[in-house]
């Protein structure tokens, strides 16, 4: 059975304007792909497009896996693969054309093709419809189709790198 090796619940809340995640030498990657509406995930080589609705603020947590992990109950699911060059990501928001980084993510293995689940929720309750409370929370997984990646310590570099 698969098991989690490494997480990252990024702590800081992305105000406005989600682009989606890119890999860290490869920023400019995530702006080529589109990600609105029905289609709130695209993907294509070190980037992950994400669209949040109309949630004005978001929270992201990361997962590397051993294997695939089993399904989830979360409200949206969406499947694919990325090619990332440094192995390294972190989510990109972008307001009044500034475009703010946040917290990076290594995945321990240089130029590799990683399979990826992401889940969506955008948060609401009752009366209170998710256009009123504006959250959304982002869950991306993700596992090597090939050889097992190894888990490591923070202290020691991660395999492959």
């Amino acid at each position: 059975m698969p098991e989690i090796i490494k997480t990252l619940l990024d702590p800081r809340k992305i105000e406005r304007y989600l682009v989606g995640v890119a890999d860290v030498e490869a920023e400019w990657s995530v702006h080529e792909l589109n990600a609105y509406g029905e289609v709130w995930a695209d993907s294509g080589p070190n980037a992950i497009a994400l669209d949040a609705a109309y949630s004005d603020h978001v929270l992201i947590k990361y997962e590397l896996w051993d294997g695939e992990p089993a399904a989830s109950d979360w409200d949206e699911s969406w499947s694919g693969s990325v090619h990332l060059t440094s192995g390294k990501i972190f989510a990109l928001s972008c307001h009044s054309g500034e475009a703010t980084d946040h917290e990076e993510f290594n995945l321990g293995r240089r130029d590799h093709e990683w399979q990826f689940r992401i889940h969506r929720k955008l948060l609401s309750h009752e009366d209170f419809t998710t256009k009123i409370i504006g959250f959304a929370l982002f869950k991306l997984q993700f596992w090597s189709r090939t050889a097992a990646v190894r888990p490591y310590s923070e202290d020691e570099p991660p395999h492959g790198l």
